[in-house]
């Protein structure tokens, strides 16, 4: 099995540390950062992340084609840190580090780092380094906007 492609992108959030990992603690918000191409539904999962405790989600890409995925979170370090694991998607393996580092009292930096590889062998590791790098672009630029649009209208000062 060839190694995992990487993809890595940051934004920064008006809000403060416990805030941004709180809300991405809680799986049943991943629905509201969705980009509108996919429809997430969560099946079930908690509203606070513990170590292996697992979640499933249902994608519909483009409201038609139907995904499942089951996760679990491998890591909870509050307010530093989140890690999730697919145990069953389309990929063939999938790790996203959500990870936060207050940059002063209200703002955070919030990076999401993805290791992950298609299923295909070579031919799947090719396709993430280019077509899948290019869709997870749109996607996480999409979901960091959606992300931080919602964490300012819906968070206290």
């Amino acid at each position: 099995m060839p190694a995992p492609c990487e993809f890595r992108r940051s934004v920064e959030l008006a809000a403060t540390i416990q805030q941004a990992w709180t809300f991405h603690g809680d799986v049943r918000n991943v629905g509201k950062i969705s980009p509108a191409w996919q429809t997430v539904r969560v099946l079930d999962g908690n509203a606070s992340a513990q170590v292996g405790e697992e979640f499933s989600i249902e994608i519909r890409l483009f409201g038609i084609v139907p995904m499942r995925w089951r996760g679990v979170w491998r890591e909870v370090d509050q307010p530093n840190a989140l890690v999730d694991e697919a145990l069953s998607s389309p990929f063939t393996f999938w790790r996203h580090q959500h990870l936060f580092e207050a940059l002063d009292e209200n703002r955070t930096r919030m990076t999401d780092h993805v290791s992950y590889l298609f299923p295909g062998g070579w031919l799947g590791k090719w396709f993430g380094e280019t077509l899948g790098r290019i869709q997870f672009h749109f996607m996480f630029v999409d979901r960091q906007k959606r992300t931080a649009r919602w964490l300012r209208e819906n968070t206290p000062a």
